[in-house]
């Protein structure tokens, strides 16, 4: 190997060029000055309007052509990158002039912020935390060193106001699962002492307080939930019971008149009359009893008699709640 083919290996190995590289074909790309005066526009633009992120891409754009050309000497490309070196540079101290401003200011939301979440204001500190996220992203990437420092000062901050409102939110959850079952309580005492309204009053207030419970609690909802559930049931059956009632005490006028004319053969319209009353009254002895079942299905064979006798319909409401 000779002095010429070692330096060609070895230079190559540091990516220079060398004369021998010309002489086996190795023709770097040629620098034209076309290639960089957009991009040098293009930063100037920016530079100007004070857009470091967007000039710097457009700068290293212009450092990739330099790379580019190797060792091989371009007066025009070193000018540009001089010049443009030194705008970024003035640019940079202002810049940094206003991050630190910026970063002033996120400290002293922050500490505001703490003030509130501490006094038990509860939207204050939201309210901040939006203004400095706001300002942190008016910060430009450039200023990676800095930003990460604001950052974790912001992301402290975050978690403090994490916890302090998941704590405030399981507070109040346990506080509404309490007066849920509360009203529980209550409106069971006042079925059994036959207190509808009040039952009704208090069913709604619950219902209400169940459904403002977010999701992530279904563990302390359940419960109430089947507690509540079975509130809903006594009371749509009383309800159900209320209105049969109220149908048996104001008969439709129809069935008055028709209760006044003589029926065409009394013989066969008194017989089912008869047995329907016999079935109300068999059921009405054994509900006294206990016997639910069995008045169930006397009260089911009255039912088949005439379906449309409230009395019956009222009595059947009735075994349903007992059974």
């Amino acid at each position: 190997m000779d002095i010429d083919e070692f330096l060609d290996r070895e230079l190559s190995d540091l990516g220079l060029q060398t004369d021998n590289a010309e002489k086996h074909g190795q023709v770097l790309p040629e620098f034209r000055e076309s290639e960089s005066s957009p991009l040098v526009e293009n930063i100037r633009n920016n530079l100007g309007k004070g857009n470091i992120e967007e000039a710097e891409q457009a700068y290293l754009q212009l450092w990739h052509i330099l790379s580019q050309q190797k060792l091989k000497w371009n007066k025009e490309l070193y000018d540009q990158l001089t010049m443009l070196g030194r705008q970024f540079s003035g640019m940079l101290n202002q810049a940094y002039a206003d991050v630190k401003r910026k970063s002033d200011h996120i400290n002293e939301l922050i500490s505001r912020a703490k003030t509130a979440l501490q006094q038990g204001r509860k939207e204050a500190p939201f309210k901040l935390y939006s203004e400095i996220q706001e300002i942190f992203g008016s910060i430009p990437s450039a200023f990676f060193e800095e930003k990460r420092l604001i950052e974790s000062q912001i992301a402290d901050f975050y978690k403090e106001l994490k916890i302090t409102t998941d704590n405030e939110l399981l507070k109040k959850i346990y506080a509404m699962t309490s007066e849920m079952s509360q009203l529980i309580d209550r409106i069971n005492i006042a079925i059994r002492v036959n207190d509808m309204i009040s039952a009704t009053v208090n069913y709604n207030k619950c219902i209400e307080l169940y459904n403002q419970v977010p999701e992530g609690f279904l563990r302390h909802k359940n419960p109430i939930g089947m507690r509540l559930i079975e509130v809903y049931r006594s009371l749509s059956i009383y309800n159900e019971i209320s209105s049969l009632q109220k149908q048996l005490v104001q008969q439709p006028q129809s069935q008055q008149v028709q209760a006044q004319q003589p029926a065409q053969n009394p013989a066969f319209s008194q017989m089912p009359m008869t047995t329907l009353n016999a079935q109300k009254e068999r059921a009405k002895r054994n509900i006294e009893k206990g016997f639910y079942n069995e008045a169930s299905k006397d009260i089911q064979e009255a039912l088949k008699i005439d379906s449309s006798d409230a009395e019956a319909k009222a009595l059947h409401a009735k075994i349903k709640t007992l059974q």
